[in-house]
This record gives C-alpha cells, structure tokens and sequence, in this order.
C-alpha cells in the first residue's frame, strides 16, 4: 500500500500537506486538495485508509532563549504571533527554552524525537555558526530563523532591520547637533548587534563624524552595562550621547548617568532599541528615544515562511527584513554645549 510520501511525490507537495487533506484541514488551498485528491485516485486509495496519519504531527517547534519569562519580553512577543498564525493553520507550538548552544542542540534532538512538522529559531549561538544543529539539516526539517542569522545554516529568516534602524538614531542624534556619540553594545558577533554596530558606524560616516575608540563600549567579558556607561562618563571630552544597542541595559545605562550627577537629556541623550520589550518603572516606559520593532508580526510571519516551506520543501530562500519605527520621546534633546 502506498504511503503518505508515495502520495506527497506524486501530486508535487509535502507529506504535512497530505495530512491536512486527508483529514480535511481548511487551510489547504482549493487547487492543491485537488492534486491531492487526483493522486489519490491515480493510486487507488481512500483518504479514509490514511485518516490520521502519524506522518504528520502537526506540531511546530519553537527554540529561544525565554530566560525567566518576563526578563525576555521580545522573544515572548515572537512567540504570541507565532502561536497566533499557527493556530490559525491548525498547528500546535511545542516550546523550548535555550540558554546554551548545548542545551540548544540538546533541545533540538528533542523536537525531532517528537517529530515536529518544522521548526522556528532564535538561536543563542553567539558564534553565528549553525554547526551544531546539522541535524536539522540531515533530517531536511524546514527551518526558519527569527532575529538573527547563522552563518553557513541553510534557513530562511525573518528579522528587524538592524542596519537601518541604528542610521536613523544616529541620524536624528546628529540632527540634534550631537558629535560625540558613543556606543554601548553586546557581543557584535551576534548578527543583530553586529547590524546595529556596522548602523551606528555609517551613520558617523555619513555624517562625516569619525569613529572614537574610546566611545565604543562592547558589554560581557565581566563588564557590565552599568560599568560600561561609567568609563565613557569619566573621559575628559564625555560623549554627548549614548547609543544603547540592547533595551536589557537601557536602566543600568540611566543609573550610572544619575549618579555621576548628569540629567537626561539636558545634559546627554540615550538611544536604544526596542525599549517597549524592556523591563522598565512605569515613570520610564514612555521615556526612552528608540526603534522598535513588531515582535509578533516576526513571528507571524516566521510561521507563514515555515508553513510555505512545510508545503514546498522547494521553496526559494527567503529572508524577510522588516523595518522598525523611531519614536522620539523624553531621553533625547538639543546638544549641551560642553
């Protein structure tokens, strides 16, 4: 008897996109439940012989760093349009929380022990290096990263325009009048601060404003944000302004200005990201100059790609750059002149 891949092969889709006819799921277009049907009755089959087919889970699974579940408020926004648009196609989300490229890897076997239908990733891995998930590769199960990229992965992906975004900060900063700019970063390997990083050097450049080394400050290593701001205070010609590349430091940056006894902004600016997903006192959840983006339509959109390429594992690569809003609040203004 021929098999749900026989039937797959012979109409041109997925074997997930069988399942769904076989047991009648409306999300399949009209025109491909025919070619379903069609090779069907060119192989002399019943859709009810194959009703409920374990070839299918109908479970997609979803890997990113969740930390204690209210720290990470960007990745929980991912996962809610994801969990949204999948139950939309009649999928179920299994979630993993990483915290390691080990466990990460650990994780995935997992999800495939479980036979996931395919998987989202926001991946930890600060090498950008996709070596440790070959399995994904080797058992040809779709893929498709949110946030960052991975060097050398074979995946589609869907992010926030990082490169632009840090333009448009350091563009309204200049507007502003400001020169002396600095920037506060994590691990620049990562391809979303390393996007941010190259964003904030163009903007200097294209402002005809040269780079300082002294004003670039990358946190980790057992240098924290709140040191990391200390440093740039205390240099003799100070940065007028901070461009804070991850919304996790926005508070620790704020209290090392105050307590040198600096106001914002009237005596320097902040810049950030993403700073509605930060954990911030009320009095500063409106507060901060940044670019945010829409964590839930990331995800979102990351299940449409992942279901297209669930249906057509020929599908061309796509990577989906998604551009993010600058609102101007409280934590910029005019350059002092100092």
């Amino acid at each position: 008897m021929a098999n749900l891949q026989d039937i797959a092969t012979k109409a041109g889709v997925s074997k997930v996109t069988v399942s769904k006819v076989i047991n009648n799921y409306e999300s399949v277009a009209p025109a491909t439940r025919e070619k379903v049907h069609k090779a069907l009755r060119e192989l002399n089959l019943q859709a009810s012989d194959l009703k409920r087919s374990k070839d299918s889970s109908m479970m997609i699974g979803m890997l990113m760093p969740l930390g204690d579940m209210t720290g990470n408020r960007f990745s929980m926004g991912i996962l809610a349009g994801a969990e949204e648009k999948a139950l939309e196609k009649d999928y179920f989300i299994v979630i993993g929380n990483t915290v390691s490229m080990e466990r990460e890897a650990k994780v995935v076997a997992k999800m495939l022990q479980r036979d996931v239908d395919g998987l989202i990733l926001l991946s930890v891995n600060a090498e950008l290096d996709g070596k440790h998930l070959d399995d994904l590769i080797q058992n040809k199960v779709p893929v498709v990263l949110v946030d960052q990229r991975l060097k050398d992965f074979p995946a589609h992906v869907v992010r926030g325009d990082n490169f632009a975004a840090a333009i448009k900060l350091i563009d309204h900063l200049v507007e502003l009048g400001h020169q002396r700019i600095a920037c506060i970063t994590l691990n620049p390997a990562r391809s979303t601060h390393a996007d941010r990083v190259k964003g904030y050097r163009t903007g200097l450049m294209n402002a005809g404003l040269k780079e300082s080394k002294e004003y670039y400050k990358i946190v980790g290593n057992g240098v924290t944000s709140y040191e990391a701001t200390r440093s740039l205070l205390v240099l003799e010609n100070r940065p007028t302004a901070l461009f804070v590349a991850q919304p996790s430091m926005l508070m620790n940056v704020l209290r090392a200005v105050q307590e040198y006894g600096l106001r914002v902004p009237e005596d320097i600016s902040i810049v950030g990201f993403d700073d509605q997903y930060a954990v911030l006192p009320e009095e500063y959840r409106s507060f901060f100059t940044s670019i945010n983006q829409s964590a839930r339509l990331i995800g979102s959109i990351a299940i449409e790609i992942l279901c297209q390429q669930m249906n057509d594992a020929s599908l061309e690569y796509q990577e989906i750059i998604l551009p993010g809003a600058l609102t101007v609040r409280k934590s910029t203004a005019s350059a002092p002149a100092i």
